[in-house]
Formats: C-alpha cells, sequence, structure tokens
C-alpha cells in the first residue's frame, strides 16, 4: 500500500459495525469468541486476510520502539476505561492518568508494511486477542495466513520471549515468564537448607539421576516419569528445598531442563493447561505447590487422567508440597505410579536447630557489635522446642530489630566472642529470650486439639508443651496440622500510595491487572503486583492524552 492509501479501505457505510458485534457478544452468550469474531472480520473486510493472535503484545512490541500504530476512532468505536494513578515519589513514579482499552482499532506500521489491528479482550478466562487484517500477498489469498504478518508475529514473539534459560514458567491462572522468581531461585543453596545431609544428597541425586536415565527407563520399558511428595508442618523447608532443587536443576547445561511452577490450578481446564505445558516442554521438573488446593474433590478425577492416563508424560519429574498429607486424596498420596517418594519435613529436632543457629552466627560474624559466641547455639535450640523454621527465623528477625532499636552502650554488660561469662551477659541471648517467649506465649493463645483426631489443631504442633500434652514425650511426636485451608482471594489487588491494597473490580479478573509504566520505562505501583502473576506482556496501558505509556523494560522483565 502507498503511504497515503494505507488505512483507507474501510468504506463508509462500515462506521462502528465491528463493535456491534463485540456489543452483542459482550451482551449475550460466549462459546468461541475466536470463531465468532473471524467471521465477523471477514463479513465486514472480504478483501482482506484475518490473522488472529493470542500470547502476544503487539501493541507493547510497538511501544518499544520496534513498531508504531494509531488508534483509530474515526471508523470504529473504542471501549475503554480511565483511571488515576497517585504516583510515588520515593520511586519517582509521576502522577497522571492511565487508560486501559478492551475493544480498540488501531492502524499498524512495521516494516514499511500497514495492518489494521483490533485487540480485543474479553476478560478471563479468555485470552487477549490480536486481529490482524492485511491484504493478500503474491499468490496468497483471503484464506491465507500472509506471509508478513507471520513475519510480524515472529518478530513479535522473539522480542516478547527472548531465548534465554533465565527465567522460570509459571501458571497462576495461566502461563508467563517469569524472571524475578529465577533470581530468586538463584539465591537458594542447598548449604543455606538445614535439612538432614542424606535426606538432601537423596533428593539431588533422584532428581538428576532421573534426567539422566532416559535409555533406562526405555530399555526396562517403563514410563520415564516420576513423582514426589514433600510434606510436614509449614514453615520447615518445603519450599527453600524446592528452590534448591531448582536451582540445582538451572545449572545444567546438556541440556538444559525447564522449571514449571504451578501457584495454583482452580478448573480442569488449568490443569489441562499445564499438563499440555508440561508435555510440550519435557524433560521438565513439574512444581505443585500447595497440591491439596490443587487436587481437589472436583478435580481429582481428571488430574489422576492427566498424570497416567493414556497421554504421554515421559521426561516430567513432578514435586508437589503439601502441609496436610492426611487431607490428599489415597489416589494421590498412596499411588506410586504418580507420586512414588514421600519426603517428610518435621519440626527441627534440638540438632537441627542448634544448626540453625549455627547459620546465623556464621550470617553474624562480620557484625562485631553483636557479640555470638558459639555456646549461645545450643542454648537458644534448648529454648525453642516445637519452633519450625520459620518461628526460629522470626525468633531471630525481632531479637535483631529489638537490639538495633533500643542498643545503648549500658545494656552491654560484658560479653564477647570468647566463650567465658555467664549466658546472661550476652545481649543477644538476654533479648532472644524475650522474643522466644512472646513467640511461644502466641503459640499458646492459638492452642487446640483437633476432637476428631485427637491431633493438635490450629499451630498446636508449634508448641512443645501442647505436643507433650497430647502425645507426650516431644521426640515420639508425629503430628499433622489440621487447620482449615486459607482462601485466597482471587480478586486483583493494588497497592495504593498509602500501602493499602485496594480491590480493581470484579470485572477485572485475572488477566486484567493495571500496568503502567513512566516515561522513563519505570513500573508504577499499579503494576507491581501485575507484574508478579506475569501480565505485564499480556496487556498494555496508555498516559492521560491517550498516547502508550513507555513499556521499553518489559524485554528485561
Amino acid at each position: 500500500m502507498a503511504d497515503q492509501d494505507a488505512f483507507t479501505l474501510v468504506n463508509e457505510t462500515s462506521l462502528h459495525r465491528l463493535y456491534d458485534a463485540y456489543n452483542e457478544l459482550n451482551s449475550g452468550h460466549l462459546t468461541d469468541p475466536q470463531a465468532f469474531f473471524t467471521a465477523a472480520f471477514r463479513r465486514q473486510y472480504p478483501e482482506l486476510a484475518v490473522t488472529c493472535a493470542t500470547r502476544l503484545s503487539l501493541l507493547a512490541f510497538a511501544g518499544a520502539g520496534h513498531a508504531t500504530f494509531e488508534l483509530d476512532t474515526t471508523d470504529e468505536a473504542i471501549n475503554r476505561q480511565r483511571g488515576y494513578s497517585p504516583g510515588n515519589a520515593r520511586y519517582g513514579y509521576i502522577e497522571g492518568l492511565y487508560e486501559m482499552r478492551w475493544f480498540a482499532k488501531y492502524n499498524y506500521r512495521w516494516a514499511n508494511e500497514f495492518f489494521i489491528l483490533y485487540v480485543i479482550d474479553l476478560g478471563y478466562p479468555y485470552p487477549s486477542y490480536n486481529f490482524i487484517l492485511k491484504e493478500p500477498g503474491t499468490n496468497e489469498t483471503t484464506a491465507s495466513n500472509p506471509k508478513v504478518v507471520d513475519e510480524l508475529l515472529m518478530a513479535c514473539g522473539k522480542w516478547q520471549f527472548p531465548v534465554d534459560n533465565d527465567f522460570i514458567y509459571v501458571f497462576d491462572g495461566y502461563w508467563s515468564a517469569s524472571k524475578a522468581l529465577w533470581k530468586q531461585v538463584q539465591k537458594a543453596e542447598w548449604a543455606d537448607v538445614i535439612l538432614n545431609e542424606e535426606m538432601k544428597t537423596t533428593l539431588v541425586d533422584l532428581m538428576t539421576k532421573f534426567f539422566d536415565s532416559e535409555d533406562i527407563y526405555k530399555d526396562l520399558g517403563v514410563p520415564w516419569k516420576r513423582g514426589v511428595i514433600f510434606h510436614g508442618p509449614a514453615g520447615n523447608g518445603k519450599t527453600i528445598s524446592i528452590k534448591a532443587l531448582m536451582h540445582s536443576l538451572s545449572r545444567r547445561t546438556s541440556p538444559t531442563i525447564p522449571a514449571l511452577y504451578v501457584k495454583s490450578a482452580t478448573s480442569n481446564y488449568a490443569l489441562r493447561s499445564i499438563f499440555l505445558q508440561a508435555r510440550a516442554m519435557a524433560p521438565c521438573m513439574l512444581i505443585l505447590e500447595d497440591i491439596d488446593t490443587i487436587v481437589t474433590a472436583g478435580s481429582r478425577s481428571y488430574f489422576f487422567n492427566e498424570v497416567d492416563g493414556l497421554e504421554n508424560n515421559d521426561g516430567i519429574f513432578m514435586v508437589a508440597s503439601t502441609n496436610h498429607l492426611d487431607r490428599l486424596d489415597p489416589g494421590l498420596s498412596s499411588r506410586p505410579s504418580r507420586f512414588d517418594r514421600k519426603y517428610l519435613f518435621p519440626l527441627p529436632s534440638e540438632h537441627e536447630r542448634t544448626l540453625y543457629c549455627e547459620y546465623w552466627r556464621n550470617k553474624l560474624k562480620n557484625k562485631p557489635a553483636i557479640k555470638f559466641p558459639r555456646k549461645l547455639c545450643p542454648a537458644i535450640a534448648g529454648i525453642t522446642a516445637g519452633f519450625s523454621f520459620a518461628y526460629l527465623q522470626e525468633a531471630f528477625v525481632a531479637t535483631l530489630l529489638a537490639i538495633a532499636g533500643h542498643r545503648s552502650e549500658d545494656c552491654m554488660r560484658g560479653g564477647g566472642d570468647d566463650e567465658g561469662g555467664d549466658l546472661d551477659d550476652y545481649e543477644l541471648w538476654r533479648e532472644m529470650k524475650k522474643q522466644v517467649k512472646a513467640l511461644r506465649n502466641d503459640m499458646d493463645n492459638t492452642k487446640d486439639i483437633d476432637t476428631a483426631t485427637g491431633l493438635p489443631g490450629r499451630d498446636a504442633y508449634h508448641d512443645a508443651a501442647g505436643l507433650q500434652q497430647a502425645f507426650g514425650d516431644e521426640s515420639n511426636v508425629k503430628a499433622t496440622q489440621t487447620t482449615a485451608l486459607a482462601i485466597r482471594s482471587k480478586k486483583p489487588m493494588v497497592r495504593g500510595n498509602d500501602g493499602t491494597d485496594h480491590a480493581t473490580g470484579e470485572r477485572s479478573g485475572h488477566n486484567l491487572r493495571p500496568v503502567i509504566f513512566d516515561r522513563e520505562g519505570q513500573a508504577s505501583p499499579v503494576m507491581d503486583v501485575a507484574a508478579k502473576h506475569g501480565t505485564a506482556k499480556d496487556r498494555a496501558l496508555f498516559a492521560g492524552d491517550g498516547t502508550l505509556v513507555d513499556v521499553s523494560r518489559l524485554s528485561k522483565m
């Protein structure tokens, strides 16, 4: 097309007709939106080829400087929503208006080619649709996928999903690639995991040998798949162990093995998406966090069919975690073909608590103001019976914050790094006793015994006295927490300038969390939540004057 004729394909009688179709669809039934709109576009633009693309943000691609576009409200209506962002002076976020668009038409230019682009967003569970309209090229028809459109989509895809392994695939209603989670995983070292050394070695060897043994499985004629469950009270190392496994996996280079992390899956559709992705990326490690919230009474049969049904799951190594093994369906926890091994992460023993104190002592060795002799480690372990690692961490953090808050020369009654003197000569010990007492009081206030099972109820397993009351000697206790599951809110939240979380509205759903960038490419506070859920590259937003806000940083996220 010549420049002056690039966007003159719409005749005068077509004003707003596509918006009528959009309005009709949203006012009635929803079955297959793609088929509905494809037919509508072919009626409206019979001389053009229609291509539908999802999972790509052509607007963000243009906003990063790789293409240009202009909003067309002359020949088509628009559905949009405007909002206000107060900004944040501390982080340099400017105050301003933003705009979200659910239905819009754009005149799009890339590589000296002109396209008509419709971006249509129907909300969760539907993806954001990009309909690209282009005249057929040589030897192409209106039923073809024009070569130049495929080239545009390929360029956008390479920009949006750079070829590297520095990310973790995350499923939270939909798949996204998280660079932030990958960076967190790189910090997780087995040296920082307080766990039985034999168990550490077993976990690493199990994963390594699985991915190195495809030929052995095939030679034996057995499916090349494995599954393990990490279980035990909350706060005792399941999550950090999973991160350490993921870190170990990320070091492999021949071949690289991706990690797929599932945060939530509330439907059979979600389970189908998870296993389709896992099969497509196998060999891979599939992590199912809190599997008792994923495999429910309504989804158990579907999950079982996905795990060991007719489809091929070769190369999938599943790692599931749960705080409530007793709540899992026996078909999940007791059938070897699904999860072959179960590993208990119990409350730490006195020896493990001592090792954890040694870990903190090593962290503080370059802080001469904190006197932490070795003899404090077994002493602290002795007063924290029944504490999980999470409670031990809170005891140390609270102690150090308290010391920092009221430190003075007067409070230093002697002490040092040597092993002489009484324990009470050390400020760390004196403050630690106060914090441990406060934490134990918190545990006492929530202690109860479940009359149905005879096991400790909400947080009771944290309290040594409660455990001894219920079971006798602490060393013989194998308790299971029986608290009700926490119901996670699915309503998107936006953190206000005052730190308060505000719901963005029921209509938004998972896919429509606001994303805002300032002119320097810095994410606004509204984007903070969205980026963590992978929506940054699936949506584009606009400044108050209607121009696309800078999204140049998206390719690095």
